[in-house]
């Protein structure tokens, strides 16, 4: 028995080691995204926060990103702001569709700005916030070619 293991790692190894399996830094498609870090308040106006994020996509020049935060009363990370239109009830709600993005299929890190210029309500507090992060590139046919990354995250 111990002998058939030690041919089973081989075997995974000798695979791993040409080619086989080994997972591309680089997504199929060229096209990912990543909410990273926490939700930074503006010291100057709480209605605006920046979200830092990365992101590898394609399309050329014109994308742009749509970023939101979403904050219940209770500044947790409740649920319910997880739900389609979840907006309307929330007790803070800063968004954006004005950053921009660059989609020339290597990555890049950039912060991005929320704010209520578009549409929102209330006061950006220290807690919890529903981050929602999408980049679509110019044109985009159809949802295929946008990239999301949504989750919770500090505000601070």
């Amino acid at each position: 028995m111990k002998g058939k293991l030690l041919v089973l790692v081989a075997l995974v190894v000798a695979a791993l080691a040409m080619g086989g399996g080994i997972a591309s830094a680089t997504p199929s498609g060229k096209l990912d995204s990543q909410v990273t870090g926490n939700v930074r308040i503006d010291s100057s106006d709480p209605t605006v926060g920046y979200v830092t994020a990365r992101y590898i996509c394609e399309g050329g020049p014109g994308a742009h990103v749509w970023v939101s935060v979403k904050q219940a009363a209770s500044r947790r990370p409740e649920h319910w702001l997880t739900e389609e239109g979840s907006g309307a009830r929330a007790a803070a709600w800063s968004s954006s569709h004005r950053n921009s993005a660059v989609c020339d299929g290597t990555w890049h890190v950039g912060t991005f700005t929320v704010d209520r210029v578009e549409f929102g309500q209330g006061q950006l507090e220290p807690g919890q916030g529903w981050v929602q992060f999408c980049v679509i590139p110019a044109d985009a046919p159809d949802e295929s070619v946008i990239t999301w990354s949504m989750r919770f995250a500090a505000v601070k």
